[in-house]
């Protein structure tokens, strides 16, 4: 097929106008293409950094104790975590931070490869977490999504592309009975999977390994360490039997879940 160049542009000449509304309609075409995929592609993206110093767990006794039916009696338990994170947000637009929880395996003899993990929601912190300094001082540590009292500086938890922010997130399990607590290896550490939100609720993941110490070490950097439910909720000494979990033991709240 031969083209012959001169009855094109022929044509072009005596077709302006129809040639006008074409490219004025493939301008906008392409306009709005271009907007569609840098609205699909615009998106935020959060990066995940456990910061040693102040990241560690406690399981201790709170001195009652539980008897189910036909089951025996059993101590009754408190777990709590705190986790130092950096979050960086590495995408292409900003966003608020969302949800944190962390999931552990339990303490019930099986393969962590072979059992769910049990998750618990970030809570409220009573008291500002520092290190104590051998001249007597403290390093405060701020808060990551509460006002940090001697900050005097509200919570913005907005994070532009390319800023981070920085702080202590805080997880209280509820007074729990049975295996209802992290498993540790020979060190004391035990592993656990964290999960943060953006605004638009995406979902970031990260694993860490988590020291724990005693309830008299925890102490030493927040004096109200394992205390938040015990402030905030309502005291639970009772299950109702729906809650009955044979002999693997329990928790006192339904707000844990297993995934």
């Amino acid at each position: 097929m031969n083209i012959n160049i001169e009855e094109i542009q022929n044509w072009l000449n005596n077709n302006t106008g129809v040639v006008s509304v074409f490219l004025f309609l493939g301008t906008i075409l392409v306009g709005w293409l271009t907007g569609f995929f840098k609205t699909i592609i615009r998106r935020p993206r959060f990066k995940i950094r456990v910061i040693p110093k102040m990241t560690l767990g406690c399981v201790f006794n709170t001195g009652r104790q539980y008897t189910p039916p036909m089951q025996g009696t059993y101590d009754l338990t408190k777990t709590a975590f705190v986790v130092y994170l950096e979050i960086i947000n590495a995408g292409t637009t900003a966003s608020n931070l969302g949800k944190i929880k962390i999931g552990y395996n339990r303490n019930n003899g099986k393969r962590a490869i072979f059992q769910k993990r049990l998750w618990i929601y970030e809570y409220n912190i009573l008291d500002t977490f520092s290190i104590p300094s051998g001249d007597g001082q403290s390093l405060l540590i701020p808060h990551l999504r509460q006002v940090t009292p001697e900050s005097n500086k509200s919570y913005n938890g907005y994070i532009e592309v390319g800023n981070s922010l920085i702080g202590a997130a805080y997880f209280e399990q509820p007074v729990s009975w049975g295996n209802h607590t992290p498993r540790f290896d020979e060190n004391g550490f035990t592993d656990i999977k964290i999960i943060v939100e953006d605004a638009f609720k995406n979902k970031y993941r990260k694993k860490a390994k988590v020291k724990m110490i005693p309830i008299q070490d925890a102490l030493t950097y927040n004096p109200k360490f394992g205390m938040s439910e015990h402030f905030l909720e309502r005291e639970i000494f009772d299950f109702d039997s729906k809650e009955e979990q044979g002999n693997k033991g329990g928790l006192m709240e339904k707000e844990n879940i297993e995934e």
